[in-house]
């Protein structure tokens, strides 16, 4: 069927769907099942804390499955996400790659809230982080990856500001065996992963070791190398209950520098460690219970000799920090129309570091959340949602995050949704207690500079937002279309001012009014044949200063076009073109004229006995490269090869 007889096809059956009389003679219209609206649409699981199909979620999300993720090429988290509507790819240096939303505004990832299997990896302790804990993600155990476009404090809380990325491990039960992968080219990649799997009916176990090394980008002092171990359980001691316990450890080491005497070229690493243990009963067919213990830690270690003139300090960004949650969370269907969750977290946090907060002591914060999501179906062809989140704060106090949404089945599978919602990014360990100074190496005791000192004033960021949107599937044509317009304005933005103290004038974190944004977005998926995919990413955005000046905090419009090809005799092959306007990013980057990056992959299957194999060729930057961050700074055009073997 050509594009505009379904064109036609669609408006024929809405007009005779709306305007057929009552009393019209022909057979009895077919009742309107739930399977009509909820068929062979992905499950998605982190957005109202209960199990919705695409088609029923309060918002825009993005999922991206194994195969997307295997047949990209990518080596980290950060390259898969280039695909999502809106986020930008860029690299502050080689060792920091970073994928955000509305791009170019957070190089740190500090207004996305990212979860692996429940486990925040939000780190506060500097500026708020995430693209660190992220870079330690072993993409051959990842199930799948949820993206919500959009804010979602009323369900996870401060800092789920901008959107929310939820990563899924695969069941330690679908990982039995042996695998092995093995990664070798340009750059300086070495990439290593072995995994075994093992267990029976009742209890399944994996064990993945992997490291991930190369030697940065072009122009930069930045190689870096990635080591981790990752243990996971999935129990099921009896048929109602299910346990999953995961314990992790990892390094990463990295290039850092500009040359300069007060930012030299040196290593810098963080180590951490995490304990998550998740249990799980289902009560009835439509009620859940759910509990989760979490404790991670984490050291960042960062020394080094500054120099000025004549003058030597010591600056140390070293540290330690650890968190602790627990949490309960109850869902469960009071009838046919309406359904629940539920619950409430305990969160404690703590940090020390004589050189980032000027006392040895540790700092530590508390943190009490609760929270509700109710869904209400009055018709088949409506769904009312309403979710909130009440957060207390030893340091800021309380906030409400609430949103509203309502989603209508034009059609059974065309589903129109609109929503208003309040999200909250909280401060951090260092704009709240902050305080930075830096000694004489040659006397010890005389102050040379003083950077940072907060006054403890600074309120949390919030973010109203108003959406529309659209959810289509042209079963005919084999095209899914998600389409997202958005209105959205800070408060409060965390901004770092400079204040007189004696001699010195150190920044402190204080609030000013925030933009304005303003854009749409879409993504097109569509299957014309079985053995091709193309899918389409394009965001549209405006961000705009209070006095209606615009700035390119993001760019104007980026665009990501990805093409997944079965070939003959099982090869495949996958490209990827991502595209953008000019754009400058915030924290000392550089205006980035137009960058374009093309990647091509090919891949081929093969068996040998019970062994399955894979060999596979990636060529990153074909079309030669571009800048990223500084102008200076380069992605250049690189390849390597990958053989993975399951056993």
């Amino acid at each position: 069927m050509k594009p505009a007889d379904a064109s036609r096809a669609l408006a024929c059956l809405a007009c005779c769907w709306l305007a057929a009389p009552a009393g019209a003679e022909g057979p009895a219209p077919r009742q309107v099942s739930e399977q009509d609206y909820f068929g062979e649409l992905p499950v998605v699981l982190s957005v109202t804390r209960l199990a919705q199909p695409l088609n029923e979620v309060p918002g825009s999300v993005t999922v991206i499955d194994r195969e997307l993720i295997r047949r990209s090429g990518a080596r980290e988290v950060a390259e898969v996400l280039r695909v999502v509507p809106g986020f930008l790819l860029t690299y502050r240096n080689g060792g920091n790659p970073q994928a955000s939303y509305h791009a170019a505004m957070d190089v740190y990832g500090s207004r996305m809230q990212v979860y692996v299997d429940g486990r925040s990896l939000y780190s506060s302790f500097y500026l708020g982080d995430t693209h660190v804990a992220l870079r330690g993600i072993v993409l051959e155990d990842v199930e799948r990856i949820e993206v919500l476009r959009g804010s979602n404090s009323a369900s996870y809380g401060a800092n789920a500001f901008l959107g929310v990325v939820n990563i899924v491990t695969r069941n330690a039960a679908d990982t039995r065996g042996a695998m092995l992968s093995l990664t070798g080219g340009d750059a300086g990649v070495e990439d290593a992963t072995v995994r075994y799997g093992w267990g029976g009916e009742r209890a399944s176990f994996r064990l993945t070791a992997a490291r991930r090394k190369d030697q940065g980008l072009t122009n930069v002092i930045d190689d870096n190398r990635m080591a981790r171990l990752q243990f996971r359980a999935d129990l099921t001691p009896t048929a109602a209950d299910e346990i999953m316990l995961q314990v992790g450890v990892g390094e990463l080491w990295r290039g850092e520098g500009a040359g300069t005497g007060g930012n030299p070229f040196r290593d810098i690493g963080n180590e951490d460690a995490h304990f998550s243990l998740r249990w799980q009963r289902q009560l009835a067919p439509d009620e859940q219970v759910q509990m989760h213990l979490i404790h991670e830690r984490e050291r960042p270690i960062d020394r080094f000799i500054a120099v000025q003139g004549a003058i030597r300090a010591v600056a140390d960004a070293s540290g330690r920090s650890q968190r602790t949650e627990l949490g309960l969370q109850h869902s469960l269907r009071l009838d046919q129309a309406l359904r629940v969750a539920w619950g409430g977290e305990w969160r404690h946090e703590a940090a020390s570091s004589q050189g980032l907060y000027f006392t040895p002591d540790t700092i530590s914060m508390h943190q009490w959340r609760a929270f509700g999501s109710l869904e209400w179906r009055p018709h088949p062809q409506w769904l009312f949602q309403a979710s909130g989140m009440h957060e207390g704060h030893s340091y800021t106090g309380s906030t409400l995050s609430p949103r509203l949404t309502a989603n209508f089945h034009l059609l059974p599978e065309h589903t129109l949704r609109a929503g208003v919602t309040r999200s909250v990014r909280a401060p951090t360990f260092y704009e709240l207690r902050g305080d930075t100074r830096f000694y004489s190496t040659a006397a010890p005791s005389t102050q040379v500079a003083w950077t940072f000192l907060s006054s403890g004033r600074v309120k949390p960021e919030t973010l109203i937002t108003h959406e529309v949107g659209y959810l289509g599937r042209f079963r005919d044509l084999g095209l899914t279309l998600d389409v997202r317009a958005f209105l959205e304005r800070m408060n409060d933005r965390i901004w770092f001012a400079a204040r007189r103290v004696g001699a010195f004038t150190p920044n402190d974190a204080v609030n000013r009014p925030g933009p304005h944004i303003h854009g749409f977005e879409y993504q097109a998926d569509w299957r014309p044949f079985a053995a091709t995919r193309l899918m389409l990413a394009e965001a549209h955005t405006r961000i705009k200063r209070g006095d209606s000046s615009e700035t390119r905090e993001a760019p104007y419009r980026n665009s990501t076009l990805t093409w997944l090809q079965q070939l003959p005799g099982m090869y495949e092959l996958s490209a990827i073109y991502t595209t953008a306007s000019s754009y400058q990013w915030a924290g000392g980057g550089e205006t980035i004229n137009k960058p374009r990056r093309f990647d091509l992959r090919l891949g081929k299957t093969f068996a040998l006995g019970a062994t399955r194999g894979e060999l596979s060729i990636t060529a990153q930057g074909v079309d030669g490269g571009h800048s990223v961050y500084k102008v200076s700074q380069r992605f250049d055009r690189r390849s390597f090869a990958t053989l993975r073997l399951d056993f």
